[in-house]
């Protein structure tokens, strides 16, 4: 059972190397082409997103044709192929490839949220759901520190770190079962969509106030010359590493947060995005983007656990696909909304994304009466069991 866990577990570090591996390069690749409309960088971040979102809603259908390992085999070939991207001079190419890694992303995404569900029952499951947040944001913390390193020499070698998903390959052809999720099916009930909805919009906000890291830091940064280009993947790693350690014991901070989750990340948002705005400040950047990863780690797993609770086991992939569709249309959309707004308001400073976040970040506060948090005690029990 320890090398499923920890196969199924491997698959969560997929995910976030998506923008992770590549963000830390945006300024260097935005030198390199100067001529290409800036919106196009960006979207190296932010275009996987679309196809994640295609093959999200689509897993479902696969996966009742297909047992699971294939798919996740799949998923993780396209993932792959995705460092390819470093060896082409075309912007278009690249996004090209950027489509195909994220096709792959949204192939494994909620199947191996999927897979924890089908596997694992009780109070182990939302631990393993909050572990299984901890190591997708500790690939966050090794894609952007190798991504750092990886500047030093050319922005290219970056892609190179989407070779990992070799590594995950022979995990899942050693140790995942041939298993088939036929019980999931496409629709969900009226019922059980009108439950999870709410869970839905607020993990969109968290996405769209998220996003503006990945998309934007780097090219601030950059603008301000607050750190060397090789610093700025160290710098990034900081929101990575707060949120695999909030991930880690995110339990124990349920336990003393109670039914106030979003507002204790609203907060912390808001606090962090207006640190940010330093930017001549390298401490006060540093604690505005631990400040975000802090609450990611936990306002994540939690919004993800409440949609599995709401969702029975034969519809668990079909709230899973979902939700990961949310999360990446989230993260597509987020720099093309700031932009949009930014652009309406004829807001001219390079910094307005980060007021723009922490503006966003008020929803959250808001939210946290409409958006109960449930099953607390059920959820947190299990690490409350070990302190005895």
């Amino acid at each position: 059972m320890r090398k499923l866990k920890f196969t199924i577990l491997s698959l969560s570090l997929i995910p976030v190397l998506t923008a992770a591996a590549v963000s830390p390069a945006l300024g260097m690749i935005a030198q390199h082409f100067s001529d290409v409309d800036p919106l196009l960088i960006k979207l190296i971040v932010t275009l996987p997103g679309l196809s994640i979102i295609a093959a999200s809603l689509l897993v479902n259908i696969i996966i009742k044709k297909y047992e699971s390992k294939k798919v996740a085999l799949l998923g993780l070939i396209l993932f792959t192929a995705g460092s390819a991207a470093g060896l082409v001079n075309n912007i278009y190419v690249i996004l090209i490839f950027r489509i195909l890694l994220g096709a792959g992303v949204g192939l494994v995404m909620p199947l191996s949220t999927a897979l924890i569900a089908l596997y694992i029952d009780g109070k182990e499951h939302a631990k393993l759901i909050g572990h299984s947040v901890a190591l997708n944001n500790l690939g966050g913390v090794i894609g952007t520190l190798l991504s750092g390193l990886l500047i030093s020499f050319h922005w290219r070698y970056t892609f190179a770190i989407y070779l990992l998903g070799l590594i995950i390959i022979v995990l899942v052809v050693l140790f995942l079962p041939k298993a088939e999720i036929k019980r999931t099916t496409n629709g969900i009930p009226k019922q059980m969509m009108k439950d999870i909805t709410p869970y839905l919009l607020s993990i969109f906000v968290v996405m769209v106030v998220l996003c503006v890291v990945p998309a934007s830091f780097s090219i601030i940064a950059t603008h301000f010359s607050l750190v060397p280009p090789a610093v700025i993947g160290v710098l990034m790693s900081t929101m990575n590493l707060a949120a695999f350690l909030t991930g880690l014991v995110a339990s124990r901070i349920m336990h003393f947060t109670r039914n106030y989750i979003q507002l204790y990340a609203g907060l912390l948002f808001v606090v962090s995005f207006l640190a940010m705005s330093f930017t001549k400040s390298v401490v006060l950047s540093t604690l505005g983007l631990f400040g975000v990863g802090a609450g990611i780690g936990v306002i994540v797993s939690v919004l993800q656990s409440q949609i599995a609770k709401h969702a029975s086991k034969e519809y668990v992939t079909a709230a899973m696909a979902m939700t990961t569709a949310v999360i990446y249309f989230g993260q597509f959309i987020s720099p093309i909304l700031i932009e949009a707004i930014q652009s309406l308001l004829h807001w001219q400073d390079v910094r307005v994304p980060y007021y723009l976040a922490a503006i966003f970040s008020v929803l959250l506060i808001v939210s946290y009466r409409r958006v109960p948090i449930t099953g607390i005690n059920e959820m947190t029990n299990a690490d409350a069991e070990k302190t005895v």
